[in-house]
């Protein structure tokens, strides 16, 4: 999944994570020293329910944040399984 990629990628570049609801999926920017790094949209429904589960009113910060960086392959490989089992209902 090319968006998982691309959110570990940011997860290494950043040290705060924004997200927002939007029509087309969940909207994340990646926040280094106060500027965006990076920015685009997950529209994959299970990744971005299971990322939202990760912070509090649209901010991944602190330990959270340090929590899902060093966890990514659980996190990660939690996703593919869901991802997975919603295929073969």
């Amino acid at each position: 999944m090319k968006e998982l990629d691309r959110l570990k990628e940011g997860l290494g570049e950043s040290h705060v994570l924004l997200y927002k609801n939007e029509d087309r999926g969940l909207k994340c920017s990646f926040v280094k020293e106060g500027l965006v790094v990076d920015s685009f949209v997950i529209e994959d429904d299970v990744l971005a329910k299971a990322l939202a589960e990760k912070g509090l009113n649209g901010v991944v910060e602190g330990s959270n944040f340090q929590m899902l960086r060093n966890n990514y392959d659980w996190f990660s490989l939690s996703v593919k399984t869901k991802k997975l089992y919603e295929e073969l209902k």
